[in-house]
């Protein structure tokens, strides 16, 4: 096995084993989508005893997505938060990467040291698969010129890309708090707390739009609530930037992109997409107010309105399906006390 598919195994292998047992599978078919064997060979990692995993840790994959594994983690008693990964201590231009705080197919997100400014900032190292792509790269820079000029309360700030000993990172507010997808998780928030929140995500959507540009992935887990109450949406407009005009997005999780479709973008999580999107045509901003209806509809009801148990019945209740109503009459302050 030559050095090339070694690393794209163990990468896949990582992001994978950071992502819920429920989500891998649809994860893997998007990530491996062409190349059946890549993704035998992944799944087997999955499947194999923690001893069998241990030679995955060795520093011959040192490159940027390998991470300490679910068990290494659990024996020195950290859990999911306390991930760590081999880009941790490492510079990029002048941020100091500190520690693992999120990871998607768009890359994985980390606490950061401007030590020239002294702030803390947020960077998404891109993955090398993207930063080998000329044509994707530019594109993406691009669009980053255009989402840095975003000037909104309500949006995490894009301050800069930077590159450094062949890395290259997003490099971004560091917003703190929880995200809104964490708090629906706790449970349903009551109306007045969540049209609170959907204030501020509308005026947010409503200043992007103004600009021209569409979120393309607005979910609970892309809305950060801060400690202070503010709703704060990130990555704004990244599902175009990475995905570019020709490329699908059906994972469940954070964005993974392939080419499959020849019209428009369909970029995003199904069960947040609209119709359009989950059909892969071109999408406007109507799309984002779609999905702005689905995530005040899991606020004030604890559920995903589209939401099914695979991939392609999701997608399915979103063009012919209608959400459960009645759990929006279940959570209003108005309904009978009958």
């Amino acid at each position: 096995m030559d050095a090339e598919r070694w690393r794209q195994i163990s990468a896949l292998y990582h992001a994978a084993s950071a992502r819920p047992a429920e989500e891998r599978a649809a994860f893997l078919a998007e990530a491996c989508a062409g190349d059946e064997a890549l993704r035998q060979e992944v799944e087997g990692l999955l499947n194999a005893p923690a001893s069998a995993k241990g030679f995955l840790q060795g520093p011959a994959l040192a490159a940027p997505f390998v991470t300490e594994s679910a068990e290494g983690r659990l024996a020195r008693g950290g859990g999911p938060a306390a991930t760590r990964s081999l880009l941790t201590g490492r510079r990029l231009g002048v941020y100091q990467l500190q520690e693992r705080i999120g990871a998607g197919g768009m890359g994985d997100v980390y606490r950061a040291r401007d030590t020239r400014l002294g702030r803390d900032v947020a960077i998404k190292v891109l993955p090398r698969a993207f930063t080998d792509d000329p044509d994707r790269l530019a594109r993406f820079e691009r669009e980053a010129r255009v989402l840095a000029a975003l000037n909104h309360p309500n949006i995490a700030t894009i301050h800069e890309v930077e590159e450094s000993d062949g890395l290259r990172g997003l490099v971004m507010e560091l917003i703190e708090g929880e995200t809104l997808g964490g708090r629906i998780a706790r449970g349903p928030l009551n109306l007045a707390e969540a049209l609170t929140i959907a204030r501020q995500v509308a005026d947010a959507i409503e200043a992007a739009h103004e600009k021209g540009i569409i979120h393309r992935d607005l979910k609970p887990a892309n809305i950060k609530i801060t400690p202070a109450g503010a709703a704060k949406v990130l990555d704004f407009g990244l599902a175009k930037a990475f995905a570019g005009d020709r490329a699908v997005d059906l994972s469940g999780a954070p964005t993974v992109t392939s080419n499959r479709t020849q019209q428009g973008l369909l970029a995003g999580t199904p069960a947040y997409m609209s119709p359009e999107q989950a059909r892969g045509q071109a999408v406007d901003k109507r799309t984002d107010i779609w999905a702005f209806g689905c995530v005040l509809y899991e606020m004030v009801t604890g559920h995903a309105a589209f939401a099914r148990d695979t991939v392609t019945d999701t997608l399915a209740a979103v063009v012919n399906s209608e959400p459960e109503w009645t759990r929006c009459r279940k959570a209003s302050p108005f309904r009978s006390r009958a």
